[in-house]
């Protein structure tokens, strides 16, 4: 294991909050969602730290100092059914060693073992290829195309819905 999933504390609300509102690190979201009133990206961020429903992580080298190279959040998506949504993003300089992966498998297994999730969901902007193989690699299925779902760079991207069900992660 080369990363961990560090479960986010009070401590660590302020880098959380930098992630968030960092746009390049968001290349493939719409700009509109990108957050830039630090106080209340801060707000939310404390309001979800310890939630039920929000399990913010950063992921960390596994090395002494557990350097940060991104963040993974975990969070009920329709409670009623037992389903989760996962997202992710890992620092440009950290991307392309297997990293996002490792944590995104770290992230499917709390999400079903902790939480029993049935199922987890996963979305990405269609023109994001590394987030949608990087899904596919971690077992997860396309399961639609919201078509010209997201304002992105002049045009309207389709967004891919991915999920993936417990018994497949398990099995």
């Amino acid at each position: 294991m080369k990363i961990l999933l560090k479960p986010a504390t009070l401590d660590d609300a302020d880098l959380i909050t930098e992630i968030k509102m960092d746009a390049s690190l968001w290349d493939y979201e719409p700009k509109e969602d990108i957050p830039t009133d630090r106080e209340a990206t801060r707000a939310q961020v404390v309001k979800r730290i310890g939630s039920d429903w929000y399990k913010e992580h950063l992921i960390v080298l596994d090395d002494a100092a557990q350097t940060p190279i991104g963040e993974l959040h975990l969070h009920w998506y329709v409670i009623e059914r037992g389903s989760w949504e996962i997202g992710y993003c890992v620092f440009p300089q950290y991307r392309g060693r297997g990293f996002c992966y490792e944590a995104a498998m770290l992230g499917l297994s709390e999400a079903f073992h902790t939480y029993k999730a049935h199922k987890v969901v996963g979305m990405c902007n269609a023109h994001n290829g590394a987030s949608s193989h990087l899904m596919e690699k971690c077992g997860m299925r396309r399961e639609g195309v919201f078509v010209e779902e997201l304002p992105w760079r002049g045009i309207w991207a389709n967004q891919y819905f991915y999920g993936i069900l417990e018994r497949e992660f398990k099995g």
